[in-house]
């Protein structure tokens, strides 16, 4: 018949009993209660400090691959780049990067190319020919400006260079047929934490459901439609 098995002291209590023993072999010097209780208050603090900042080395990874924002600014109304620009100030205010790829504009005498150009941290490529869109000549060249801006976009989000992307009129370069929406969809897809923002009219209902904010742009009134004439440092 086999012999019950005693029920097994608690941690501490096994611990000064072991400790006892050495004690009375010779194999230590005197330990008591208080050295032991100690021992265990350490030993308590380390487990507990080891899991805090398991925990808060692990959130701040979480922090590290969250993903990026989409913003999506679009409509007839007047300020689509302005307020895209807005954001790219704020960014490097932060110490933060910008890159600003302009779809379908093609002229560097504008007032925020000529700006931008000069502020470190922030890079702005011009990917559009020189005049508007209005014969199939001009929508060659545009084509071509757009698929080269396209590439610009996501070498930027591949080699990560950026925290914040500005895609300046690239809602209008889908509309007009120069890149497929699908191209778009995909760069936000494959943002990671780079934050995108995103300008121009109509969106496609994806790019809504994808933005973390879309604003919609209407125009009230511009004194344009009375005088057909641009003031610099307003329009450009």
């Amino acid at each position: 018949m086999s012999q019950q098995r005693k029920p097994g002291l608690p941690l501490h209590g096994r611990c000064e009993g072991f400790l006892e023993g050495i004690r009375k072999k010779g194999l230590r010097r005197r330990v008591d209660k208080k050295s032991i209780r100690s021992y265990f208050s350490f030993l308590f603090a380390c487990v507990c400090a080891f899991k805090l900042n398991k925990h808060y080395f692990s959130n701040i990874g979480m922090m590290k691959t969250a993903e990026g924002k989409i913003i999506a600014y679009y409509g007839e109304g007047e300020g689509k780049t302005t307020a895209s620009i807005g954001h790219a100030i704020r960014s490097l205010g932060h110490s933060k990067k910008v890159v600003i790829v302009q779809f379908m504009k093609g002229s560097s005498t504008t007032g925020e190319y000529q700006f931008l150009k000069k502020i470190d941290n922030l890079q702005i490529h011009l990917c559009g020919a020189p005049g508007f869109l209005k014969d199939a000549e001009s929508r060659e060249q545009h084509l071509k400006k757009a698929k080269e801006g396209l590439e610009v976009a996501r070498r930027v989000l591949n080699e990560k260079r950026t925290n914040l992307l500005i895609l300046d009129e690239i809602l209008y370069a889908v509309k007009f047929g120069l890149l497929a929406n699908e191209d778009v969809i995909e760069l936000l897809e494959k943002r990671g934490s780079t934050d995108i923002i995103l300008s121009g009219r109509e969106p496609d209902a994806k790019i809504i459901e994808l933005a973390d904010i879309a604003t919609y742009m209407k125009k009230v009134k511009h004194y344009w439609d009375e005088t057909s004439s641009t003031t610099s440092g307003i329009e450009y």
